[in-house]
């Protein structure tokens, strides 16, 4: 496996392992993916592609917590693992190479909600060292369904302590 950052001509890979996420319906709230402008926005710093024999297997990225100059080293994070390639490490290894990365760059909290029902992504979280904070009730609604959202923070022991 190797890691690398994200390009723009990974977006047809990138965005059909997110569709694989929506499809689950235990990844996001959104309903289909967004136009490659438009991630490229919300995702300005950080994003990382793990390939397997020479392709996407996984993605991982940050997200503006807020446009706030206090919250600048605050980041969310977004990360999807292709269905093929799961249970097999590229998420921990994804993970680990994003929280590294973004201590680098100045980011000494990461943040992720995570649903509830997402039980490999909240112990492939907790393994990379999130802590639970606690659990939005009806945070949103999909489908008809009010959605529950579990909210995990790691704090960087390196950058803003």
């Amino acid at each position: 496996m190797t890691m690398r950052e994200l390009r723009a001509d990974d977006w047809p890979a990138v965005r059909a392992i997110y569709e694989e996420g929506i499809r689950s319906g235990n990844a996001t709230f959104e309903t289909e993916a967004p136009s490659w402008e438009e991630w490229d926005a919300a995702h300005p710093a950080l994003r990382l592609v793990a390939e397997r024999d020479g392709q996407v297997a996984g993605w991982a990225a940050l997200s503006p917590m807020s446009r706030r100059s206090c919250y600048r080293g605050v980041g969310e994070v977004s990360i999807y693992i292709a269905e093929r390639a799961r249970s097999e490490g590229v998420g921990r290894t994804l993970l680990e190479r994003l929280v590294a990365d973004s201590e680098e760059l100045g980011y000494w909290t990461l943040s992720a909600g995570i649903f509830p029902e997402n039980e490999a992504s909240l112990r492939l979280h907790r393994a990379c060292g999130f802590r639970d904070l606690g659990v939005y009730r009806g945070l949103g609604e999909v489908g008809g369904v009010w959605r529950d959202v579990a909210i995990l923070e790691r704090r960087s022991e390196v950058v803003g302590t």
